[in-house]
């Protein structure tokens, strides 16, 4: 409340600022100091105090702090007619913006500034004071505040590259180390939410459906989760009501950090006086795997992520699991399967049929029956399991250091190294006028991003090599856990999704299963042949089942002789 009995030229606010972001937390800058040393020169000044505007934990580097507008408005309603501040860093860092304020605005509005630590009164400095003095202390102050913001962004830098773990709140699952604060470890209290949730996208649930069972159980949303904590946060954003949404469940199945890994970096500021957040490219974020503990296996999440991105939608309800969801597709037009129930003779069947056919007839319907299909997968796994085992003995009779090796890899790179020799001559092809400047700029253009494409390659295939070398001998286990999968009575729907990528349907009738670790195994196979002439791999070859030798993938085909004639059309 204004005092507005009093005389004009008494009127004086006081404003006080305390950043988080520059480092000042001596109690030489503190609120309690600064408001101590303006009171104690109102006094001396016999100038009266009316009202005090407080900025605690905002940067000087802008002016966009909400009881500094207040106060700027006020002055305008020429409310009071003096501003005093401890001194001018507290007015604020950006030398432009508060020349502006002191050498123009205030003036013109009637308005008398104090700055008590750098003795300046507007009304009785001189010209120099005003003109050359303030400009160049705010200009100090100013290229502090860029310093340190450059500082900051250093430190902060440096730690993302250690796989230290610098942001305000821990992600959902984790929670900061008593010990160290850039360490996450495991929040034991939701860690199975998070289970949870991973087990039920592999399971063949729509993210929104995920979220339905999360809002029915009454678990508290990331957000809510953090608020209980006692923590204030405003990242985790909700649907109104705090309720769990597809896309909160999208963010923590798309998340690194389930699996050890930190991803950070992601945005930047677009300067020290700006805080505007600007998304980076996702090559430039900072990752460092192996930083903590991780909740799920590289092996869940993966494959979680590959049914994210498909269409997901289980037909039978929560309680039924439909084996099938999101991995048949149609061999012909690349659509997925759809599921249908088709009453035939007071008897309900179920079918899958290509979703391109059922929306408007633009391919055929690929139907099949679901119990023929079940029947058909399961001789393909089985196969599959025995082609692992009898690989899996041929490898345990190799040094996998010295003889695991992709053969691919030396012949790429004598692809690179002719690239190179090519690329290095064109310059000398075009003095000596034997190409075009034209033909040098479309040749070079060519060779370079081959060059690009061939140090992907190769790069790739390194990390597979050594992925497969870790997997076999460091974990001292295969590829796929074969006696799990070895006796099991009847395919499941994790057993399908854990060893399978996808399906596809042939007008036919044709099967093609294709597998996950395609690549290891294709890798392996190629190790025994090459180092063990004597041993040959027929086991695939004495079923209904071959490996593709030529391809990167190991598809796995059953034709439709063994499918027999169960496959009756379904008329949906």
């Amino acid at each position: 409340m204004f005092k507005n009995n009093l005389a004009k030229e008494n009127l004086a606010v006081i404003y006080l600022r305390l950043s988080k972001e520059d480092g000042e937390k001596t109690e030489s800058n503190s609120i309690s100091n600064q408001r101590e040393i303006i009171n104690s020169y109102a006094r001396k000044k016999q100038i009266t105090i009316v009202k005090e505007y407080v900025d605690d934990g905002y940067s000087g580097a802008n002016f966009d702090r909400p009881n500094f507008k207040e106060m700027i408005k006020a002055a305008y309603d020429r409310k009071f007619n003096t501003i005093i501040v401890k001194d001018l860093s507290r007015f604020g860092r950006d030398y432009i913006e508060a020349g502006k304020y002191i050498q123009r605005i205030f003036p013109e509005n009637g308005i008398r500034f104090i700055s008590v630590n750098d003795n300046y009164d507007s009304k009785s400095a001189d010209i120099n004071d005003t003109h050359l003095i303030l400009p160049i202390k705010n200009f100090i102050n100013d290229s502090y505040c860029r310093d340190i913001s450059n500082k900051v962004k250093s430190s902060q830098k440096i730690k993302r590259e250690k796989g230290d773990f610098i942001s305000a709140f821990a992600p959902y699952g984790y929670k900061k180390s008593e010990e160290n604060k850039n360490k996450l470890v495991i929040d034991k209290e939701i860690s199975d939410i998070v289970k949870n949730i991973f087990d039920m996208k592999l399971l063949g649930y729509s993210s929104k459906a995920i979220a339905d069972e999360l809002n029915h159980l009454g678990v508290l949303t990331p957000r809510k989760y953090k608020e209980s904590q006692g923590f204030k946060c405003n990242g985790f954003q909700n649907t109104k009501g705090g309720n769990w949404s597809a896309k909160t469940v999208n963010r923590i199945i798309e998340n690194e950090v389930y699996i050890g890994n930190t991803l950070q970096g992601k945005s930047v500021t677009l300067s020290y006086k700006n805080k505007k957040q600007i998304e980076k490219e996702k090559e430039e974020w900072i990752r460092v795997e192996n930083t903590h503990e991780a909740i799920i296996s590289k092996e869940v999440f993966t494959i979680a992520n590959t049914m994210l991105k498909r269409d997901l939608n289980n037909s039978r309800g929560k309680d039924k699991i439909d084996i099938f969801t999101g991995m048949l597709f149609c061999k012909e037009c690349g659509s997925s399967l759809i599921r249908r129930t088709v009453k035939y003779k007071k008897r309900e069947e179920i079918f899958y049929i290509c979703s391109k056919y059922n929306k408007g007839k633009s391919c055929t319907r690929h139907s099949i029956k679901e119990e023929t299909l079940i029947k058909a997968v399961s001789k393909i796994m089985k196969s599959y399991i025995e082609f692992n085992e009898n690989l899996y003995s041929k490898v345990q009779r190799i040094d996998i250091n010295k003889n695991l090796k992709d053969n691919q890899i030396p012949i790429l790179k004598r692809e690179k190294a002719m690239t190179e020799e090519l690329l290095s001559s064109l310059y000398l092809d075009l003095k000596e006028d034997v190409i075009s400047k034209e033909e040098y700029q479309l040749f070079r253009k060519n060779y370079t991003e081959k060059l690009t494409k061939l140090d992907e390659s190769i790069e790739y295939r390194l990390k597979k090599q050594e992925y497969t070398k870790e997997k076999i001998d460091k974990n001292k286990s295969w590829i796929i856990d074969i006696n799990k999968y070895k006796n099991l009575s009847e395919i499941d729907r994790l057993s399908v999704v854990m060893l399978i990528d996808k399906i596809f349907i042939s007008e036919d009738k044709t099967i093609d299963v294709r597998f996950n670790h395609t690549e290891e195994l294709s890798l392996l196979e190629e190790m025994t042949k090459t180092d063990k002439p004597d041993i040959k791999s027929n086991t695939i070859k004495k079923k209904s089942v071959y490996i593709s030798r030529k391809s990167k993938t190991i598809p796995t085909v059953m034709n439709k002789s063994l499918v027999s004639a169960e496959s009756e059309v379904c008329c949906g």
